[in-house]
């Protein structure tokens, strides 16, 4: 789901209240040329005195987004996002879109992961021999 440059920021905002999401991706000709975030919304309404209704993606849009490739790992992608301060990546693999990674995506991979953890460490102290037992086996 995306946007082209030339489309009306009124379906850009549709698109993103109607699936609950905080970015869109612009491509043109299936080549992508920019992102276009909640964050740029407020921007460009704060910039135009909230008339938006002339006003297309293209204006609004950020160009030549930062992005992530399908190879990153969770940690690369996590200081691309601290280091630009960016809630959404495009993942692009040989110059074509793949896709979008969000904070969200990545915070529930981390929580995931951490209750994986948790899960591990409570098996393996519940399999800790007794202080009892070990005393004992040495009589």
């Amino acid at each position: 789901m995306g946007l082209t440059p030339n489309d009306s920021l009124d379906r850009a905002v549709t698109l993103m209240m109607d699936n609950r999401i905080g970015s869109l991706v612009v491509t043109d000709n299936k080549k992508l040329v920019g992102i276009l975030s909640e964050r740029d919304l407020l921007s460009v309404l704060h910039d135009k005195h909230a008339i938006w209704a002339p006003i297309t993606v293209k204006d609004a849009m950020t160009p030549n987004p930062y992005t992530c490739d399908p190879d990153n790992t969770l940690e690369e992608v996590m200081s691309i996002m601290v280091e630009h301060n960016v809630r959404h990546l495009p993942v692009v693999y040989k110059g074509k879109l793949e896709g979008m990674l969000s904070i969200t995506d990545i915070v529930e991979e981390l929580l995931k992961k951490a209750k994986f953890e948790n899960k591990l460490l409570k098996n393996y102290i519940q399999n800790w021999p007794d202080a009892e037992e070990g005393a004992e086996d040495t009589e």
